[in-house]
């Protein structure tokens, strides 16, 4: 497992060592894509430090555990970095914009704080009307933790399991599967002797879907 010092943590970011690890370990940011089946902005902006391109909650969460597993790094220090990181980046400072107003020749009428109140309200409501219409049509996360694409086994059954969104479609070759409040599945199939392709799609309601495919073969 590769480990770092706690004042190699210091003085480095979550991004600088994910980076340097992936870089050490030969592999391209397409290997672990392939292998994990992240996403590749997700993993850029991981790595760039850029917290406001990844989703929120407990789904950043998720993408650094299934990243930092996969690079055998020991996670205890990297989240604790990654929550400071990611309160920081997302944090606006407080007067950052009010100081660059000037008072001179500022004159504050009623006719400005009509106006001012109805452009706060028309950039929220296309803020909010944007932010539903992106969460309406973009495919839902979905992440598979077994099995692993290209296995060999001589187990006739296998579980595919892993999580999703909360209250989306999750399919497994095409039949809907029950998830749990968090959004958690598991559910056992029966192998064919040969390939066999297992399909797992995710989606809302009119969304597009998020499809994973594993290839699994049963000697």
């Amino acid at each position: 497992m590769y480990k770092f010092s706690v004042t190699q943590i210091k003085n480095k970011t979550v991004g600088e060592i994910l980076s340097e690890t992936r870089r050490e370990q030969n592999l391209s940011l397409e290997d672990v894509v392939e292998e994990t089946n992240l996403r590749l902005n997700h993993l850029i902006a991981l790595e760039a430090g850029d917290y406001e391109n990844l989703p929120g909650g407990v789904y950043s969460e998720k993408i650094l555990e299934t990243y930092a597993n996969f690079l055998n790094l020991d996670l205890e220090g990297l989240k604790k970095k990654f929550e400071k990181e990611s309160l920081a980046t997302r944090k606006t400072p407080r007067g950052a914009f009010l100081q660059k107003i000037s008072p001179k020749n500022f004159i504050v009428t009623p006719r400005l704080i009509e106006l001012s109140i109805a452009a706060i309200f028309i950039i929220l409501l296309l803020t909010y009307l944007g932010f539903e219409i992106n969460n309406i049509f973009s495919p839902p996360d979905l992440f598979l933790t077994s099995p692993n694409d290209n296995l060999t086994t001589e187990n006739p059954t296998i579980t595919v399991a892993g999580y999703a969104e909360k209250e989306v479609n999750v399919k497994i070759n095409d039949q809907i599967i029950q998830i749990d409040a968090l959004g958690n599945f598991s559910e056992t199939l029966s192998l064919k002797t040969g390939l066999n392709i297992i399909k797992v799609s995710a989606a809302k309601k009119r969304s597009r879907e998020n499809i994973i495919y594993r290839q699994v073969i049963l000697k």
